[in-house]
């Protein structure tokens, strides 16, 4: 595979300092690593050891509950008095006063509470209003679903009359459809987990829903929070969290009693702030060593690159034709060499290429010469001496209409200097050589032109229909007794590089023979003893030179009899508008021309 010099420096760079760099990296990245897992460890303890307190306490209130609940008689006999009966209320104050005495006794316990479908008795250290607007709201809807509390489960609950709006809730049923009830604010365990995690200034703490979900901000300790609002709880030692500055180093530990997840995020660059000062270092090195080499290639740049870059410039726009252009010398002597080199190899061939153009005019204007020089002797002597048989039979008319067609045959031979004349001026030409061959071939022989006017101001090449026309009589009509037709009509036809408007020549004469068809497909030379093979062989290649393959002709036989000729030219711009109208099928009586006798 090829490169470029430039291409060679850079990989022989990173050869060299590519594994310097991967050891330096792999280093320091080891190094991290080291940190990250000695870091995680100390904390998961730490954390550990909090969410296993944070368990301990609900189980501990799930006991009370469940004491309340089935061993208590005063709870057990709110269900067998009426709401309104005296004893009701007795027994409702003995019960309050037990749970206002019970709710200090356990950590973190914000509000217990008895509830039936008739009353709600509670007692908490929240907003006393509050908390009572909360249980009317959310004790039905609790108690529905205590059924997913039967195996001690405490349930994530939200409403924004709690202080942080999330808290836990666990409920136990009593008899007749009566449930003692705890809740544990979020935000209260938040402040209990700020306390311990603000003391060393690091850590930054959050507890989530088991989905990932962050719940209530804690109501102190609010100057930092965890900078992340959902959470993936992966079954990880520890997560990186972030970019940046901001890269966390996460640990998350799951309560085993409630659908709470609690995390902890230590700054990354509190942790490496103590690494030693050499790892900075890599990062320097590295992009010193990419300082210098940069240094180097930009002097590279100047004194190799920039001429070469030049040289290989100059080089395709001599290949693109562009001969006029020179390169600027340097002050580097082997390229000065170079370039005076370059500028004077540039200068001989546009010389060259002047001279070859020029040859190559002179070419076309001898073959020019050589095609108006191709009047055919037999067709000129033949043509004399019908002339001279009109004149012995006092046919005057007939030799007067003779003459004029042959002037204007051989006005229009001497005259075809022109680069291009019209198909309209073409198809008179191919009038006055049929009207000549009339009078040998009286009765036998008869041309029909099917070209709309319209398309006759088309522009092409001088004699490019005539030759074909001419070797369809000479070659085609052959010993035939029924009258020889030639008949000359355009069509359209799509291509890639634009439509093409095809002149159709065909007779209903022999035909090609196989051998000359294969060889006019294939583009052979065939041989020029015959001014009318001479003359198809110089259409092709003129119809080459003029359009540069943009046109072309194609030989064949009809099935029915007779060749086919099809010159395809492209269609003017001009006429590009009546892509639409199909020639080839006209049916207006003016558009078709009959060559008859004068």
């Amino acid at each position: 595979m090829r490169r470029s010099i430039r291409t060679q420096l850079v990989i022989s760079f990173f050869a060299v300092m590519l594994p310097v760099v991967l050891f330096l990296i792999a280093n320091n990245w080891y190094a991290k690593n080291v940190v990250h897992d000695k870091v995680s460890e100390t904390y998961r303890n730490t954390l550990d050891i909090f969410v296993g307190q944070l368990d301990l306490y609900m189980e501990e209130i799930n006991d009370y509950l469940y004491k309340l609940a089935v061993l208590d008689a005063d709870v057990g006999l709110l269900a067998a008095f009426p709401v309104d009966s005296d004893n009701y209320v007795l027994t409702k104050v003995r019960v309050q006063n037990k749970i206002n005495r019970d709710i200090g006794f356990y950590n973190l316990l914000h509000t217990v509470f008895i509830y039936n479908e008739n009353d709600i008795i509670f007692s908490s250290s929240g907003n006393y209003g509050q908390v009572k607007q909360l249980l009317a709201q959310e004790a039905p809807r609790i108690a529905a679903q205590h059924r997913q509390m039967l195996d001690g489960s405490w349930m994530l609950w939200e409403n924004d009359l709690m202080p942080g709006r999330d808290f836990l809730v666990r409920l136990t049923p009593s008899e007749n459809n009566q449930y003692i009830g705890a809740i544990i604010s979020i935000s209260d365990i938040l402040d209990l987990l700020r306390i311990q995690w603000d003391d060393d200034k690091i850590g930054e703490s959050a507890v989530y829903s088991r989905e990932g979900v962050r719940t209530a901000d804690p109501l102190s300790f609010t100057d930092r929070t965890l900078p992340i609002a959902n959470l993936p709880l992966l079954d990880t030692p520890y997560q990186i969290i972030g970019q940046g500055e901001n890269r966390h180093l996460v640990m998350i530990r799951t309560s085993s009693m409630a659908d709470i997840a609690v995390a902890v995020a230590v700054p990354e660059k509190q942790m490496l702030q103590g690494l030693p000062y050499f790892q900075k270092a890599v990062y320097f090195i590295v992009l010193g060593l990419v300082f210098l080499f940069s240094m180097y290639l930009l002097f590279i740049q100047r004194t190799v690159f920039q001429p070469l870059h030049q040289l290989i410039n100059g080089m395709k726009k001599l290949s693109l034709g562009m001969l006029d252009f020179r390169l600027k010398t340097t002050n580097t002597v082997e390229f000065q060499f170079m370039a005076n080199t370059f500028n004077n190899m540039a200068e001989q061939i546009s010389n060259l290429r002047i001279g070859m153009y020029e040859e190559q005019l002179r070419a076309q204007k001898n073959e020019m010469k050589q095609l108006q020089a191709q009047i055919n002797p037999h067709f000129y002597m033949n043509s004399l001496n019908i002339i001279y048989n009109f004149a012995v039979l006092k046919d005057h008319d007939s030799v007067k209409k003779m003459a004029l067609h042959m002037a204007d045959y051989f006005r229009f031979i001497m005259r075809v200097n022109r680069e291009s004349i019209t198909l309209e001026e073409e198809l008179k030409h191919i009038g006055n050589y049929v009207e000549i061959q009339k009078f040998r071939f009286p009765e036998k022989l008869e041309c029909i032109v099917d070209i709309p006017e319209r398309w006759r101001t088309a522009a092409l090449p001088a004699l490019t229909l005539q030759p074909f026309v001419e070797n369809a009589i000479i070659h085609g009509f052959l010993n035939r007794r029924e009258k020889f037709i030639i008949r000359i009509h355009g069509e359209i036809a799509a291509a890639d590089d634009g439509d093409k408007l095809v002149i159709v020549i065909r007779d209903n004469g022999v035909g090609f023979h196989p051998d000359v068809l294969d060889r006019l497909r294939r583009g052979e030379e065939l041989p020029a003893s015959e001014s009318s093979r001479l003359g198809i062989a110089n259409v092709v290649q003129r119809l080459k030179l003029r359009y540069e393959g943009g046109a072309g002709v194609e030989f064949d036989n009809d099935p029915g009899g007779g060749a086919v000729v099809r010159v395809r030219l492209p269609l003017p711009a001009e006429l590009s508008t009546e892509r639409t109208a199909d020639i080839s099928v006209i049916g207006e009586a003016d558009d078709v021309q009959s060559v008859g006798r004068g």
